[in-house]
């Protein structure tokens, strides 16, 4: 049986164990992020280095980016999960648009910031994906507010991930004036 393909936008930063996980769950996991060396630090760290497909494209550059979505599918196969950290909904329609034409079935999970939550844009996906929301909220610690590290944002990812809840928050999202200043 062929491994199953994943897709992770912004996996070499705040997402890399996510994609570090996917690996070792058996996915093939084709990563899109701008840092060469970002990518090499993953593939350095991964047990399993040859089940990642790097793709050092912007997702802001649509054109790339369709071009990296369609070879990866050309190379690996159908996609049959997305996690992605980008706000960009047209780059996230291009995805939709390409894996849908692909795969039959397939899980969205779109990881959104807390404002999101409260004033959210929806994207239109198609009939083949489910579509899953992940909101990353704030922690309060001795009175003090601040973010999620990036370690408890990919444990609550990958948590979300096995759930397959259609919508989950990572930390906090009330009270929303005690958010943490930038």
């Amino acid at each position: 049986m062929n491994p199953k393909h994943a897709l992770v936008i912004g996996g070499t930063g705040m997402l890399k164990d996510v994609s570090l996980w996917l690996t070792n769950e058996g996915f093939i996991v084709s990563i899109i992020g701008r840092s060469k060396s970002k990518h090499l630090d993953l593939v350095n760290k991964a047990s399993h280095p040859e089940l990642i497909n790097s793709l050092m494209v912007d997702y802001n550059n649509h054109s790339l980016l369709e071009e990296g979505i369609r070879d990866a599918i050309g190379k690996h196969g159908p996609i049959a999960l997305v996690v992605s950290w980008t706000p960009s909904l047209p780059s996230l329609e291009i995805a939709n648009n390409i894996i849908s034409e692909q795969s039959r079935k397939w899980k969205f999970f779109q990881i959104k910031g807390s404002r999101r939550y409260f004033n959210d844009d929806s994207l239109n996906v198609s009939s083949s994906c489910e579509h899953r929301s992940i909101y990353l909220g704030f922690v309060i610690e001795n009175n003090h507010s601040r973010w999620l590290t990036n370690r408890e944002i990919a444990q609550g990812v990958i948590k979300s991930v096995i759930d397959d809840s259609k919508q989950s928050i990572i930390g906090r999202l009330h009270p929303y004036e005690k958010r943490p200043k930038y």
